[in-house]
């Protein structure tokens, strides 16, 4: 009897809803490492960024190659330490003109940022070409629904001088893409085809007491007799991720959820709780939503925003009320302790996404195994401003591309960071020889972080 499969694309649809699926065994080859129309399975991008940078010596490890340990600030990653390499003592080789500019142009896109007129602020600049993520976007992101996806966190962004500091995505140098900030909006975005509600006052979250799930429930009945036991049971725990993840965007505090109906400035609009910012609520979801968005190959490509360059973020759930920028430069002990702990809380955030990955099945693997993710930030340290030991980390195994277990690469040279960025694009398989420009061009691999 001829085996059961499924296409790839394959969607659960109902009255006015689709659901995408996971990667099931019935779309698999019959050794179950390809996809059954003989492609391989896909691979993922992602860069996750966080504003201001470290406190580097409690960032690098202490040891370097395959024994290396986890540093203070990385101790979070310690469930997934196997997939993580971590690259240190490299720099940006874009002349360093202005600290933030400098850092976030260069370290997201390997090119020099441009300057631009700013006769209100003191300084503003947009980005000099493309920013990886896009151009990984280009090469792997046009046969998916959404050519990749821009994500935000903290809303405290600045604003005022220019797209270079506000946006972490950038199709060219006049075309940053805003990052969504609303979870509920991305769900739907993602799942449903939900349009927002035209009178703002209307709780846009009304679309998701409607279950997307009823609509395609029939069709989910259809496709699970025909399905083996083991896809029986994926298919049911993604409908059942897919319900869990609809209670916690319904959860979310009426103010946030009201703010999102606003569609621009999301920055401006989005009203927080008593003045806080529901940080972890937000980014954890924004990760099972990613997470979520990989496995129904609804996309491959995504940037993570969690704070903007120069970073302005409260951590109030640390018993902090000054911005992290304002305690980067304070030399008070007790403010550097500060920043080492937002610092530990944003890596946190960090790890459970890879988690959320490692523990989503994917053929024989997990979708860890098969994505490539850059965490890195706008400067070393916020209070040099400096670019040179960038923070830099490579997660995920992208296929085998990537060394697993993994390392800590320390440059003794001074590096050019955009070769870990060629590095992340040739991993995910976009075939491209270089990355970057002017003196931020680089043809050349970091080779130790390759299996």
């Amino acid at each position: 009897m001829k085996p059961f499969r499924l296409s790839r694309r394959t969607l659960l649809r109902g009255v006015g809803a689709a659901v995408a699926l996971p990667t099931l065994e019935a779309m698999l080859d019959s050794r179950g490492t390809a996809l059954a129309a003989g492609k391989p399975l896909p691979r993922r991008f992602a860069t996750f960024f966080f504003g201001d940078g470290v406190i580097l010596g409690k960032w690098n490890p202490t040891s370097t190659g395959a024994n290396w340990q986890l540093s203070p600030a990385l101790a979070p990653l310690v469930n997934v330490k196997s997939y993580v390499n971590v690259v240190s003592g490299h720099q940006v080789k874009t002349p360093d003109r202005r600290g933030h500019h400098t850092g976030q142009s260069a370290i997201l896109s390997g090119y020099p940022f441009i300057e631009l007129y700013a006769p209100n602020a003191n300084y503003a600049s947009k980005f000099g070409g493309p920013s990886i993520d896009q151009v990984a976007a280009q090469h792997i992101g046009q046969g998916t629904a959404f050519r990749s996806l821009e994500l935000g966190v903290s809303k405290r962004i600045v604003t005022g001088e220019g797209p270079t500091l506000q946006y972490i995505s950038h199709k060219g140098p006049d075309q940053p893409l805003q990052p969504e900030y609303n979870p509920a909006a991305l769900f739907t975005r993602l799942f449903s085809g939900f349009s927002p509600a035209p009178e703002p006052q209307v709780d846009p979250r009304a679309a998701l007491r409607a279950s997307v799930l009823d609509a395609v429930r029939e069709d989910a009945k259809r496709l699970q007799v025909r399905l083996g036991s083991t896809d029986r049971a994926r298919l049911d725990a993604h409908l059942t991720s897919i319900s869990e993840l609809r209670q916690q965007i319904l959860a979310l505090p009426p103010q946030y959820t009201q703010a999102c109906t606003q569609p621009q400035p999301v920055t401006q609009t989005n009203r927080d709780s008593g003045g806080k910012e529901p940080l972890e609520q937000v980014s954890k979801t924004m990760s099972d939503l990613l997470v979520l968005a990989w496995a129904c190959d609804l996309t491959r490509v995504a940037s993570y925003m969690f704070s903007g360059g120069v970073c302005a973020t409260v951590f109030h759930m640390l018993g902090q009320s000054r911005g992290n920028h304002d305690l980067t430069h304070d030399p008070d002990p007790s403010a550097q302790d500060q920043v080492h702990a937002s610092v530990v809380w944003v890596v946190k955030q960090f790890a459970y996404l890879l988690e959320r990955l490692k523990a989503t099945p994917e053929a024989g693997g997990n979708l860890l195994d098969n994505s490539c993710l850059l965490l890195t930030s706008d400067v070393a340290e916020g209070y040099a401003h400096s670019t040179t030991d960038y923070p830099i980390l490579v997660a995920g195994r992208a296929g085998g591309y990537l060394k697993s277990p993994g390392v800590h690469v320390r440059s003794t040279s001074k590096e050019n960071t955009s070769n870990v960025l060629l590095t992340c694009l040739k991993a995910v398989g976009t075939g491209v020889a270089s990355v970057g420009g002017d003196s931020g061009y680089s043809d050349t691999e970091c080779t130790a972080i390759k299996a």
